[in-house]
């Protein structure tokens, strides 16, 4: 979901929320005047029937796009459901717009239902993602993680291993 505002120098920037409080915070973000964009996958089925249709694609992150000039950043870190604007070295790390315009491209595109089922997983093995802003990308498993059938996944960005949590779904075994 696309939240529109009106802001020249605007920069977008990744959110860290509490568990299961994305819509909360970008409802929160967009009464602010913020503009926000929660990218979600289309549900494959509902549990139960306070179950949202679209599940975030990223467990607890939303990105926003903000002036830090003009928007005090410890108002974002304070708003309810919020745990941080991530950072690093004490500064918000910029997230590219090229960045959320391909999120949005490729999630378009994504099925929900494709991702069903499970994986047997050992730590260290070595997968390839499938589906999804990382698809062809290769993967060590780490671990299963509780909520909603994600795996972390450990993928080689930036010339460093880099901690992901995905979909176990959108994960495949690469032959040896």
């Amino acid at each position: 979901m696309l939240q529109q505002a009106g802001q020249n120098a605007a920069r977008w920037y990744a959110v860290q929320t509490k568990p299961c409080k994305e819509h909360t915070v970008q409802s929160q973000l967009s009464s602010r005047g913020i503009q926000t964009y929660l990218p979600l996958l289309p549900a494959a089925s509902q549990r139960h029937r306070q179950d949202r249709p679209d599940k975030p694609f990223f467990a607890r992150y939303l990105f926003a796009r903000m002036d830090l000039t003009r928007v005090a950043l410890s108002s974002v870190n304070w708003a309810p459901g919020v745990i941080r604007v991530v950072s690093f070295g004490g500064k918000p790390a910029l997230v590219p717009d090229k960045v959320i315009q391909r999120l949005q491209d490729r999630l378009a595109s994504v099925d929900g239902k494709a991702y069903l089922g499970g994986l047997p997983l050992r730590p260290g093995d070595r997968l390839r993602v499938t589906k999804g802003p990382l698809k062809d990308m290769e993967a060590i498993f780490d671990q299963r993680l509780s909520c909603e059938d994600r795996a972390r996944v450990f993928i080689e960005l930036l010339g460093r291993l880099t901690a992901c949590q995905i979909d176990l779904h959108c994960l495949r075994r690469v032959a040896s």
